[in-house]
């Protein structure tokens, strides 16, 4: 078979292209390689800016870079010093009970009588904690290899904890820069979100803008309160650590789960170690962090974007199984403007429909031009 000039050329172009596709793709591959790093510290950067932008625009209208210095520096210390409470928190917590052990000096707190009368738990609980307050050192072999996995887990909660700080930290950072500069980063935006609807990228920005900052003061906020409330009362009730069980509670608070999880075997703790008017007053404070969300949540949504729960709970776990501790955040609000796009692209919304194309003229009788 005779092979036509033209078979060449088309061959010759395929490969040119096959060529240019494989460099495109493999240069676009190693920049995502170098920036992927520092992916979640800039979207984490970004959610805190679009977050905060209502709040500074509205303090420092005229001057952006002044207002966007005194909210990084409201913002480090928000997370500054809550992080140095913890830290210290658990030091001091580890350094006592090692001396008190190594002195041989550990006190445990007796338990009450009446924890041997609880059901189901009550009898085996209350032989456990005797013998932890008089053969302390039997009950810590007996259970060593446990202690050694939950002391190894804490330790990678630790260090994936300093990860999210540090990335917390150059997130806040970045967040400065976007609002110093707030008008020129929407002006960049803009062009991206027309690709993907063409006549309509402001109106994509708009609807992430308002989901962003919907999930972060309706699932971040009352998260965050729902945290500190629960530190104050473990902090007043005596609870030792409550750094760590405040943490927690937080997680379980972004994740959509019941602060109750953390809530009721602290509860338990304090009603068999602390007297009876502390445990009663304890507990009311617990049911009350537990519930306040439900007050919370309407008031601080506002009439945000209404993201469902299971969303947010998949990017919430999403998040921290693929990105750590930071992750538990940046994946709530991610998947949650993902699911609102989406959401609004399967309405068939507007925002999301190409213009109707423009209709010819047509000529009239009389010769002139018409657009009926």
């Amino acid at each position: 078979m005779e092979r036509r000039p033209s078979d060449g050329y088309f061959l010759s172009r395929v490969t040119i292209a096959t060529i240019r596709v494989m460099l495109v793709g493999g240069w676009l591959a190693w920049c995502m390689q170098i920036v992927l790093p520092f992916l979640v510290p800039i979207l984490w950067g970004g959610i805190i800016a679009t977050a905060a932008y209502p709040l500074v625009a509205r303090l420092a209208p005229r001057r952006p870079v002044l207002g966007a210095i005194a909210f990084g520096a409201l913002a480090l210390g928000l997370v500054v010093i809550p992080t140095y409470m913890f830290f210290d928190s658990i030091a001091e917590f580890v350094t006592r009970v090692g001396k008190q052990w190594a002195n041989g000096e550990l006190k445990i707190p007796l338990p009450k009588p009446e924890v041997k009368a609880w059901p189901v738990v009550g009898d085996r609980l209350y032989t456990l904690w005797m013998q932890a307050v008089n053969t302390p050192r039997s009950v810590v072999e007996s259970h060593l290899p446990q202690l050694r996995d939950a002391g190894r887990w804490l330790l990678q909660s630790l260090g994936g904890l300093s990860i999210g700080l540090l990335q917390t930290l150059f997130a806040i950072v970045l967040a400065v820069a976007f609002l110093a500069k707030a008008q020129a980063a929407r002006d960049a935006l803009v062009p991206v979100a027309e690709r993907m609807a063409p006549y309509h990228g402001e109106h994509i920005i708009e609807l992430a803008s308002s989901t962003i900052r919907a999930v972060a003061k309706g699932v971040l906020g009352v998260a965050a309160i729902q945290a500190l409330l629960a530190w104050i009362g473990m902090t007043v009730a005596g609870v030792p650590a409550a750094g760590v069980w405040a943490l927690l509670v937080l997680i379980c608070a972004v994740a959509q789960l019941p602060s109750a999880l953390v809530m009721i075997p602290v509860a338990i703790y304090v009603f068999a170690s602390a007297s009876k008017g502390t445990a009663i007053a304890f507990a009311v404070w617990a049911l009350f962090v537990g519930l306040i969300d439900n007050v919370l949540k309407p008031l601080l949504l506002g009439r945000g974007a209404g993201v469902p729960t299971l969303v947010i709970v998949i990017g919430a776990i999403g998040g921290m199984i693929s990105f750590g501790i930071i992750g538990l955040f940046v994946g709530a609000v991610v998947l949650g403007v993902g699911y609102e796009l989406f959401a609004a692209w399967v309405r068939g919304d507007e925002r999301f429909s190409l213009p109707p194309p423009p209709v010819a003229p047509r000529s009239s009788p009389e010769g002139t031009a018409s657009l009926e």
